[in-house]
């Protein structure tokens, strides 16, 4: 891997990160964050690029939301240019929105016991992939790779040495907890086999405390990550929307358990939300797993060009972000 950058575009936040392999290693060269005012995502990475002064005009980027889908599905051995054939058809079973107005893929993944292939099948809308596309060029930016924020996620878990670290047979979930949406993963004896974006976010949260507190949402935001001598009462006051949440993860892991007979053990969890000061051992307590929450940098070198303060301000921010300069 030479170097390469990916740009994670959030509700609130435009983060950037630029890597670079050193003797096997990655190595963070690179790192930016943007506030976006007004909803102006223009301005916001305009001003994100000239923050990271990167020479790299080719970039790593992602969607999440109602937008995308994610399905794995089970279909017959064939080679690969069949596949990519076949799975037109194939897909108008799983897809939401017209076939017509998307932009499909699909990858090969493993062998099932009845001798079948499972196939992921991803489809994103088009008319959301060419405003991504036109974005970025306006910025003067060439896309090299669209993912979605959940691959991203899980390829910077899976490609840094936290996901070797797991069990060769363990079964985890990884979950990227947004200000709107949430992206979850659960992996299996090293295998991704169920992926959804969880309509749950951080903005539930602050929108709960400025109601019942009657204080304005800025307030509400500070309070949700330091509540101080008012942790009582915001406890009380947010624990009916975190409920949502973890009935949201709890139904996920049954649904899972169900269909591949494996308990979840433990759960990663990461992005902006996951600052929320109560919220690893309310999940803890109420899914009765191991609740950590990953830092992204824990196995990548920092540059000289990079403070240590800019990297351990908020590093579970920039998960998506560095799962997509990972990519090759």
């Amino acid at each position: 891997m030479k170097k390469a950058i990916g740009i994670d575009i959030g509700t609130y936040n435009i983060k950037l990160i630029e890597l670079e392999n050193k003797k096997g290693r990655p190595e963070l060269t690179r790192l930016a964050i943007n506030r976006i005012a007004d909803n102006d995502i223009k301005t916001a990475l305009k001003d994100l690029l000239s923050l990271a002064k990167s020479p790299l005009k080719r970039v790593n980027v992602s969607l999440s939301g109602p937008s995308v889908i994610v399905r794995y599905i089970e279909m017959p051995p064939m080679k690969k240019d069949e596949l990519q054939s076949a799975i037109k058809f194939e897909a108008e079973k799983y897809i939401p929105f017209s076939i017509k107005d998307s932009n499909i893929d699909c990858a090969m993944l493993d062998k099932t016991s009845s001798g079948s292939h499972r196939v992921l099948l991803v489809a994103a809308k088009n008319d959301e992939v060419k405003k991504t596309l036109s974005l970025f060029k306006e910025a003067g930016l060439e896309v090299n790779a669209i993912d979605i924020d959940s691959f991203a996620f899980l390829n910077c878990f899976q490609r840094l040495k936290r996901g070797a670290r797991e069990k060769a047979d363990a079964t985890y979930g990884l979950i990227n907890i947004g200000a709107r949406f949430s992206n979850m993963n659960i992996i299996t004896k090293g295998n991704v086999y169920f992926t959804r974006d969880v309509l749950w976010g951080g903005d539930a949260v602050t929108t709960r405390i400025s109601d019942a507190m009657g204080i304005k949402p800025q307030e509400a935001e500070a309070l949700k990550h330091k509540p101080g001598e008012k942790r009582q009462d915001v406890v009380s006051v947010i624990t009916p929307v975190l409920e949502r949440l973890s009935s949201q993860v709890r139904m996920s892991f049954d649904y899972f358990e169900s269909q591949f007979g494996a308990n979840v053990e433990k759960l990663y969890i990461s992005g902006g939300t996951a600052y929320l000061f109560n919220i690893v051992d309310f999940l803890k307590d109420n899914l009765g797993v191991d609740v950590v929450m990953w830092d992204p940098f824990e196995d990548i070198s920092i540059s000289a060009s990079v403070t240590e303060n800019e990297v351990r301000q908020a590093p579970a921010l920039f998960a998506v972000a560095v799962g997509l300069a990972l990519r090759q």
